[in-house]
């Protein structure tokens, strides 16, 4: 027996364009004569939630006063409510005996991040008896590795975690600790000393934090006077530096990401364990929407809007290749609202943001290249091209996916006992 969990909002067998049409008939009652009947619309949109937001129309293209001020304030709340569900940890719901590829499809199905099983030694058909009830994702992988003896690792340069055989290269980790969306996992504490501060000596920490794949993070932030040690004797070990503060980008590295700290010993004190609690920020990227341009709208200057971000069509080239072939260039600014350093700082992640030609049928083509035209504070000018795509243009839509909200997600430390190398 298969036991499937369904979160919160619309359920996955609704028609959508059932729930379109439910949309735009409460979008219309927006503007009814009464109040009440728009206050019952207004209601009837908030209780939906979040899935409704990309069936939003942006506000310039509604016509009655009444609703465009009501989809204006409903879309933000909204917005940051798809925020903390996004970055929220998710669960798995699963019992019987599978074999793990059906429960790396299962996984998928329910939390959203992308698993797959190696076809190595067929471990793809191997059986295991599970009995999961709202079990965080990390968990439940952990559990799979445990038993079937094998191991997760994320695919390089990928949001997609493959489970293969075990490998001596990989480091064993010592203390694991699942907390939400994250997992940090310590692989070494050993003491060191300060070159030319004898005796001086550090106790050092390091490990690596794993995100869920269906997360998109864009930077870590960790201050060292955030996180405390203290030993098997609870006696309290300072951070070496304690005015630290380390912000490091993580968008181009996958959801891995490689952690540190070192914490003052005492001279000819001894320490067998080392306990960590405090926490770790991460700067998520989340809400993300489909902006896109249909052949009505791919004209320069045509602009979409979604939540707190623009984007504005600049240009349109087609070059027949062939009469079949052609190549397409598609110029953009994407803007933001809030601007600012800490936009400045991690501009990057804006280029990993997904764009491609998208058919009728849902079939979609990457682009080839891009150039940076233009950068300003909270906005940025690009060019896409396509070579050699099939023709005609007319069957493309080009589409913009774009975080609607950058938002602060903590991840709280809570490690005990800790072995420290001999």
């Amino acid at each position: 027996m298969i036991v499937l969990w369904v979160g919160n909002g619309i359920s996955r067998g609704e028609d959508k364009s059932a729930l379109r049409m439910k949309v735009a008939e409460l979008i219309q009652k927006l503007d009814a004569a009464t109040l009440a009947e728009r206050s019952q619309a207004e209601h009837a949109l908030v209780e939906l939630g979040p899935v409704i937001l990309p069936l939003l129309p942006a506000p310039e293209l509604i016509e009655t006063p009444s609703a465009r001020e009501t989809i204006k304030r409903l879309r933000p709340v909204m917005e940051r409510r798809a925020a903390r569900e996004s970055s929220a940890p998710s669960h798995v719901s699963l019992s019987g005996e599978l074999s793990l590829g059906d429960i790396a499809k299962e996984i998928r199905r329910q939390t959203g991040n992308t698993v797959i099983v190696s076809d190595h030694a067929g471990i793809t058909e191997s059986k295991l008896s599970v009995d999961w009830t709202r079990t965080l994702f990390w968990e439940v992988l952990d559990d799979c590795c445990k038993r079937a003896d094998i191991q997760w690792q994320f695919v390089p340069g990928t949001d997609i975690i493959q489970l293969v055989p075990q490998s001596e290269k990989v480091s064993p980790e010592i203390a694991v600790n699942r907390t939400g969306p994250f997992r940090l996992a310590i692989t070494n504490v050993e003491i060191r000393p300060v070159v030319g501060e004898e005796p001086q000596r550090i106790v050092r920490v390091s490990g690596h934090l794993s995100i869920e794949p269906r997360l998109r993070p864009l930077f870590l932030t960790m201050a060292a006077a955030q996180v405390r040690a203290t030993s098997d004797q609870e006696v309290a070990l300072p951070p070496w530096s304690p005015e630290a503060k380390y912000e490091f980008p993580v968008a181009d590295s996958g959801r891995d990401a490689p952690v540190r700290w070192d914490f003052r010993l005492p001279p000819e004190f001894i320490i067998k364990t080392i306990s960590i609690q405090g926490k770790l920020g991460c700067q998520v990227a989340a809400a993300t929407e489909r902006v896109v341009f249909d052949q009505t709208s791919q004209t320069r200057g045509t602009v979409r809007r979604r939540g707190g971000v623009s984007v504005r069509l600049r240009h349109l080239n087609i070059e027949p290749v062939e009469s079949d072939l052609l190549n397409e260039e598609i110029g953009i600014v994407v803007s933001y609202d809030h601007g600012g350093p800490a936009f400045e700082s991690h501009r990057s992640w804006i280029f990993h943001n997904a764009v491609y030609l998208e058919t009728k049928d849902g079939k979609r083509t990457s682009y080839t290249d891009f150039e940076t035209t233009q950068q300003a504070d909270g906005a940025i000018a690009v060019d896409y091209r396509w070579q050699t795509v099939a023709a005609p243009a007319t069957q493309y839509l080009f589409v913009y996916e774009a975080p609607t909200l950058i938002i602060d997600v903590p991840i709280e430390i809570d490690l005990s006992g800790i072995p420290i190398e001999k």
